[in-house]
């Protein structure tokens, strides 16, 4: 009998993504950013969009900002990750900003940059949602993801929770990362993981 081949964990693959991530030279970082942007402008779910939910890169992740300043520009409503806590409870709001000057953000837990908590607090509407399912779209980061659309983030559960009860109610989700991020095996899903719309990859 031929020996049966380990399931790989999901620490497994974050650990062995996140070194390819972050081997990746500049000038491909540049390009896969300019192909993202070009992707997610045009595509009908952020044409339609009123709200961007997007977030602010960390370490190796591609760089998003490019998209949240055409949002600004275009004149939709952005709003990124602020992590807030609450004895031991800790879960993910998001912020409404101006602008992405570092200026107006402070580090937060994980030292990514974050909006102020006087910020407008982005508040899912469960009515409007269901009379206007176009009107919110969230940008979405991960460490993997699969053909499937499963994906493998980095273990807080922070995005999981958030959509819990959104993603039936149509907040639209895309998530965004470099083509080594994209795997060509099925990634190994918890009861409760959040599944994006959509993943480009470039």
């Amino acid at each position: 009998m031929a020996e049966k081949i380990p399931e790989i964990t999901k620490k497994q693959i974050r650990t062995d993504i996140i070194a390819k991530r972050d081997a990746l030279t500049e000038a491909v970082r540049r390009s896969a950013a300019d192909q993202l942007f070009a992707k997610v402008l045009s595509d009908p779910f952020y044409v339609k969009a009123k709200r961007i939910l997007g977030f602010m890169p960390f370490g190796s992740e591609i760089d998003v900002r490019p998209i949240l300043e055409q949002a600004i520009r275009d004149e939709k409503e952005v709003f990124v990750p602020r992590i807030t806590t609450n004895g031991f409870h800790k879960e993910m709001e998001f912020r409404k900003v101006k602008d992405l000057d570092p200026v107006s953000f402070s580090f937060g837990k994980y030292k990514i940059l974050e909006p102020s908590p006087e910020n407008d607090l982005y508040e899912y509407n469960e009515a409007e949602a269901m009379m206007l399912p176009a009107r919110d779209l969230m940008i979405m980061p991960g460490v993997a993801f699969d053909r499937y659309n499963k994906r493998v983030g980095y273990g807080g559960g922070y995005y999981d929770r958030f959509l819990e009860d959104k993603l039936t109610l149509r907040l639209h989700s895309i998530a965004v990362c470099f083509e080594c991020q994209f795997v060509d095996y099925e990634i190994p899903e918890d009861e409760g993981d959040a599944r994006p719309f959509k993943v480009f990859k470039a």
